[in-house]
């Protein structure tokens, strides 16, 4: 098997650069995806990742002086593992990322769908991409997809009992710290659980070995540090590019914000704002641990289980929250679907985003309407 994925690791790294240069998929790249690309082409000419004020002049003359350019949020190793696309130009890069994110995606639902019958399986990729909140990340570029592989690859990991894919999986899930923060918590916590057993045990091992693999390779986003006198650490650069990024107009108030706790204070007091809707998160958060813990206490050993519920806490729980984040609905979607009423609300939890796209904003709560019905579903398995 790890043969037959090397290759196939291989095969793509050959086949989707030549499509994403000499196919013209018409992929926007003025959007999402363009932060990524233009702080890796500025870390290739000597910018540190999160010297925003030194890469704003240096972008601005690379494009013009309109275009928006926004600090880089992510940790250091996501952008050092997407530096290969800062070697294209930007519509090739741009149609690169799109291949990737479509592969990730993929390969996440074969993972979530493994007891599924040969042709449902099939189908559930294009299921998947049809899936709102996925179809938009997929078209402006987003960066949600490595939580979601993550997920997905811990819950194999957990089933095969594979050390080194657990570990994977949780790495996979700090690619985006505020969505996969509850998730990596979860999975650490059920391998914890289980330090008793050689398995859990060797993927904690792992997982340990991991944080300080990246955490030294994270170093390498700041070219400065091996000159003398040394740049900054970056876990000190990364939150200072935090601070920058909160600052940007529209995110404290969260406008664009698809998040439950967004939508009542908005509801209650006329106008969004992610503090105030912080506050109501920690509630939301304490009710629904008590609500999970009293309804599936005794099948939380089950990691499939344990994860979908925590995906689900996650969509509900975090304030800052846009549309695309919500393809972690996939992973209860995947859980509950079946025949009978289970079936049937998970059915309806994923066509009301369909509903939503028409409503544009205003149909941002039916995105924590599905996902109140995806609770649901999961509240009638046994």
């Amino acid at each position: 098997m790890s043969k037959r994925l090397l290759l196939a690791c291989l095969g793509c790294a050959i086949v989707l650069p030549l499509l994403a240069i000499y196919v013209p998929l018409p992929v926007p790249y003025q959007q999402d995806f363009s932060v990524l690309y233009f702080a890796d082409r500025a870390l290739l000419r000597g910018i540190a990742l999160y010297d925003y004020p030194a890469q704003l002049p240096w972008v601005l003359s690379q494009t013009s002086p309109d275009f928006t350019f926004h600090p880089y949020p992510y940790p250091p190793w996501y952008a050092l593992a997407a530096l290969p696309l800062a070697l294209l130009p930007i519509q090739a890069a741009a149609r690169l990322w799109f291949l990737v994110n479509l592969l990730l995606l993929g390969a996440a639902t074969w993972l979530l769908t493994p007891g599924w019958r040969p042709l449902t399986r099939l189908l559930a990729l294009p299921g998947a991409i049809l899936f709102i909140p996925a179809f938009g990340l997929l078209v402006v570029g987003q960066y949600s997809l490595p939580v979601l592989l993550g997920v997905a690859l811990f819950i194999w990991a957990a089933r095969a009992e594979s050390a080194p894919g657990a570990a994977l999986g949780l790495g996979l899930m700090t690619f985006k710290p505020h969505l996969g923060l509850f998730l990596g918590l979860a999975a650490f916590f059920w391998l914890f659980q289980r330090r008793g057993t050689l398995f859990a045990r060797r993927a904690l091992l792992y997982t340990g070995l991991l944080a300080l693999a990246l955490a030294l390779f994270g170093q390498l986003a700041d070219p400065a540090v091996w000159r003398h006198p040394p740049g900054q650490l970056w876990p000190l650069a990364y939150l200072q590019s935090l601070a920058r990024y909160r600052d940007l107009p529209g995110v404290q108030s969260c406008g664009l914000c698809a998040s439950l706790s967004v939508g009542l204070v908005g509801l209650v007091s006329g106008q969004a704002n992610i503090g105030q809707a912080a506050a109501v998160s920690v509630g939301l958060g304490l009710g629904l641990g008590v609500l999970f813990y009293w309804r599936f206490r005794s099948r939380l050993g089950n990691p499939t289980l344990w994860m979908a519920l925590s995906a689900v806490f996650t969509l509900l729980v975090d304030p800052y929250l846009l549309n695309y984040d919500y393809v972690l609905l996939l992973v209860p979607l995947t859980v509950g679907w079946g025949a009978g009423a289970a079936g049937l609300l998970t059915l309806t939890a994923y066509l009301l985003p369909w509903v939503g796209l028409l409503l544009g904003r205003a149909g941002n709560p039916l995105l924590a309407l599905s996902t109140l019905l995806v609770i649901a579903a999961l509240w009638r398995e046994r």
